[in-house]
């Protein structure tokens, strides 16, 4: 580092008599301003560091720096940075500061780096851990809740102060015996969010938190429909549901979820047919659907980003939330690809990454191709999915839907609904079936009572 000077202007941050925090983060950016090249073995980020200090913003320079002039042998010559910087350089110490970090470092090995860096971490994950206990206690939330978040934030903490991504096995010990304990306190509960179909959330449990929901069929087989009676199941605890609609208008997703909510045949909505008793239906399933926390955004062609910067904000609000998308290959992103499939695999990535980083289940319809039109039986294969490869590989839960009178108006099963759960990650797979009430959009579990009259209509033909 070169190009001492000195300047009027110079501004450096109050500095503490010693605070090991502090020690740790000047030796750290010093590592960097002495070795350019440990740039690279870099694992924070700007929101690292303590704010009580600049050392943040100059973080961020030194990445611009490098990024910009890293084929230069000294990237963080100090005029080349007051030159690019000018007045912001003075705003976080000025030159003098760099060079007092410069000269303060000790040591540029790549295990001192790591011991600072976990220093940085600990410390940051302390922070977070703090604000978002802040922010628990003034959200209302039930005692129950509030132990379960804090349980969730505790984990990520500890992840985040561990630094490194890769645990030595031993230490996931303890946390896998914490696991086990809850799983017998819950034995056959749903550990997830309900979903619509009893038998679904016997095999898996509900929806899982960071877990990706494929929920594929062909067109005209139900999905939409699907969709709005899974959201409605999901929200029954307060859980709250955003429903990216892609496809389909806002008001045409609230009508399916009327119908199926108030049994109103849907075909008397559309067309202002609507009898007397339909009304006091109509106005008892609007108090119930205005009960739940449901929210519906009907941008064409919705681009992923804003789907991420949509579930940041409401996950704020409701920390326990789903995301259903409709569907996955009518979203669209900033990035550009050369194919479908490509952008279609960065789609389902960004996907699978929204509910590991927010915790929380991403349900997303996908397109079938006509391939499965072909098949003697009309079932469908995970193969079926339209530009399937990276899809079939990212999701963790694969769910394809089949009716056997979408095909054959005359058969035995009519009316029935396969959710064929071709994928468990961490649940079993299998075939359940469901009752779809199509005039009425009505997803309904298969009872005793269902089967009983199936059975006496079969003897009757």
């Amino acid at each position: 580092m070169t190009d001492h000077f000195d300047d009027p202007r110079d501004d450096r941050p109050i500095v503490p008599e010693y605070n090991p925090l502090y020690e740790a983060e000047l030796q750290y950016l010093g590592s960097i301003l002495k070795n350019k090249n440990r740039m690279e073995d870099v694992r924070l980020t700007s929101q690292s560091f303590s704010p009580a200090w600049n050392h943040g913003t100059i973080f961020q320079m030194l990445k611009f720096a490098y990024k910009k002039f890293g084929k230069e042998p000294d990237p963080f010559n100090l005029a080349i940075m007051a030159s690019h910087w000018k007045e912001k350089l003075f705003e976080v110490g000025g030159p003098s500061y760099f060079l007092k970090i410069h000269e303060a470092t000790i040591t540029e090995n790549i295990e001192s780096f790591r011991h600072f860096e976990q220093i940085i971490n600990t410390a940051h994950a302390g922070r977070e851990m703090e604000k978002a206990r802040n922010e628990i206690a003034n959200s209302g939330l039930s005692a129950k809740e509030i132990r379960e978040e804090l349980d969730r934030i505790e984990d990520i903490a500890q992840r985040t102060a561990r630094g490194n991504p890769a645990a030595n096995i031993a230490s996931l010990f303890a946390e896998h015996k914490k696991e086990l304990r809850r799983r017998e306190m819950i034995k056959g509960e749903v550990t997830g969010i309900k979903s619509c179909s009893d038998d679904f959330n016997r095999l898996s449990k509900g929806h899982q938190k960071q877990d990706l929901i494929i929920v594929a069929a062909r067109p005209s087989m139900g999905k939409s429909a699907w969709m709005c009676n899974d959201a409605f199941a999901s929200t029954e605890d307060g859980t709250a549901a955003l429903m990216i609609s892609g496809e389909d208008k806002s008001i045409n997703m609230l009508e399916r979820m009327i119908s199926a909510v108030g049994r109103i045949e849907l075909s008397r909505m559309k067309s202002g047919q609507m009898r007397e008793s339909d009304w006091n239906k109509y106005l008892l399933a609007l108090e119930l659907i205005g009960e739940r926390n449901i929210f519906i955004d009907d941008t064409v062609s919705p681009k992923i980003e804003a789907i991420r910067a949509m579930v940041a904000e409401m996950v704020k609000i409701y920390p326990k939330m789903i995301l259903y998308v409709d569907y996955l290959q009518h979203l669209t992103t900033n990035e550009k690809f050369r194919s479908n499939a490509e952008k279609y695999a960065h789609i389902s990535a960004e996907l699978k990454k929204i509910a590991r980083d927010f915790d929380i289940p991403v349900v997303a319809l996908a397109a079938m191709n006509r391939e499965v039109e072909k098949k003697q039986d009309k079932r469908p294969s995970m193969s079926d999915i339209r530009d399937c490869g990276n899809i079939e590989s990212d999701g963790d839960v694969i769910i394809l839907l089949h009716r056997e009178d979408y095909y054959d108006a005359s058969s035995r099963r009519k009316g029935l609904i396969d959710l064929i759960v071709a994928k468990g990650r961490n649940a079993g797979t299998g075939t359940v079936s469901m009752v779809f009430d199509k005039p009425f959009m009505k997803f309904l579990n298969i009872t005793e009572e269902i089967r009983k009259q199936r059975r006496e209509k079969d003897l009757a033909s």
